[in-house]
């Protein structure tokens, strides 16, 4: 059996997974087990073997140096069907490597063969990425000769098109191969686009709420009702319980050296860019007392608003009861004056996050604590885009989860 000197852990990986082959763990004695933890050799049958830990050549999403392990792309695709909430939950309690929210889709599609090679960014030799883009290249400058040589076109055209594709165009076939490997979820068009109407809704407006002829002495009788604190038509209903609605509250620390804090949150949650509270206070930016920010949600496409704070100061039981989430740096003064009594018991009643770098390990103090990591990058601002995206996932699967009062 090949000891992993020249087998490659990430193709067999994908090999096992595709003809779902078994994969054997094997602890520090030799014998087999099934916790990933207690392992120490992954075994692909007669195949290779490999320490549990073995850096694979998959790298996270624009990083040159930081590649993901065979133990965490083991776990990954065990715990592929859960959603990306409970999969960290679970990864960070057993503080293994976690694959990120922006590569969860590519890395999937490669290891179960619904896409036949790494996506670009993460492919960890420029060979290899530069290989990948000559050989699509190549297959549209030979798809472009086919079609010209096809449709009748002469051998002079030919010849022109495809020195074309080898010279100037080059550029744009690498373009457009790239474009080949990306998904269109939302653009200007779909999003303004729909095949529904609307034309019931003013008939049922006027069903629902015929026009009446107002009595003699209505207006004052009105305002009566209204003085006794009695809603006196269905829109001041409709009015008065908008009003009761609770918002979910994040709670941000109040430190301004914290990474976040109501300095920058509002650009994170709703800019979905990270800027360092440091010099939005350079700026002479004004800290807000409290933050309402609006988001619809991704998976059940519910509008919420919440509600940001750095104090529990004022905090009622409705406040309590409406608390979802908390940002921390780690500091247990943070949580004086609170409901509960420690750090443990506040992530029992609500989500727990702890940004930090990508680089950055989490503090062996606060693993016990039952909170999440939100790794944000040092200077890749365009991956902020698909961190937010992953951090409003994990707060709307915990709200589903936890307090399914705010979807009603």
């Amino acid at each position: 059996m090949s000891t992993g000197t020249a087998a490659d852990p990430l193709e067999l990986l994908r090999e096992y997974s595709i003809h779902k082959k078994h994969i054997e763990l094997v602890d520090a004695e030799g014998k087999l087990t099934k916790d990933l933890l207690q392992a120490t050799t992954v075994r692909f049958g007669e195949d290779a073997s490999f320490p549990r830990d073995t850096p694979t050549r998959y790298l996270r999403s624009n990083s040159e140096a930081d590649h993901y392990l065979l133990s965490a792309l083991l776990h990954f695709l065990d715990r592929r069907d859960q959603s990306f909430y409970e999969y960290m939950k679970a990864t960070n309690s057993m503080g293994l490597q976690t694959v990120s929210f922006g590569d969860r889709i590519g890395l999937l599609d490669y290891l179960t063969g619904k896409s036949a090679s790494i996506p670009s960014a993460g492919l960890a030799d420029s060979t290899e990425k530069n290989a990948a883009v000559s050989s699509d290249a190549g297959q549209t400058q030979s798809r472009a000769a086919t079609h010209l040589s096809s449709t009748g076109g002469g051998g002079v055209s030919t010849s022109i098109s495809v020195e074309g594709a080898q010279g100037s165009d080059s550029a744009a076939d690498i373009a457009r191969s790239i474009a080949r490997r990306e998904r269109c979820l939302l653009n200007t068009s779909t999003a303004l686009s729909s095949n529904k109407s609307f034309a019931h809704v003013s008939g049922l407006v006027k069903e629902l709420f015929p026009s009446k002829p107002v009595p003699k002495g209505a207006g004052s009788a009105a305002a009566s009702a209204s003085a006794a604190g009695q809603p006196s038509t269905p829109g001041d209903r409709h009015k008065s319980s908008r009003r009761k609605r609770r918002d979910p509250i994040i709670v941000v620390p109040a430190a301004t050296t914290a990474m976040m804090n109501m300095y920058n949150i509002k650009a994170l949650l709703q800019d979905h860019e990270f800027i360092e509270s440091r010099s939005v206070m350079e700026k002479g930016g004004l800290k807000p007392r409290e933050i309402f920010i609006e988001h619809v949600m991704p998976n059940t496409g519910q509008n919420l608003r919440f509600r940001v704070v750095d104090s529990v100061q004022d905090f009622g039981e409705a406040d309590w009861n409406s608390l979802v989430c908390v940002f921390t740096q780690g500091a247990v003064w943070q949580f004086k004056n609170w409901l509960w009594k420690s750090p443990t018991e506040v992530f029992q009643n609500c989500l727990g996050l702890y940004p930090k770098h990508q680089d950055e390990p989490l503090k062996e103090s606060i693993r016990s604590w039952g909170i999440l990591p939100l790794n944000i990058e040092r200077s890749k601002r365009h991956m902020d885009r698909a961190t937010v995206a992953g951090l409003w996932s994990m707060i709307e699967e915990y709200i589903a989860r936890h307090k399914p009062e705010f979807f009603q």
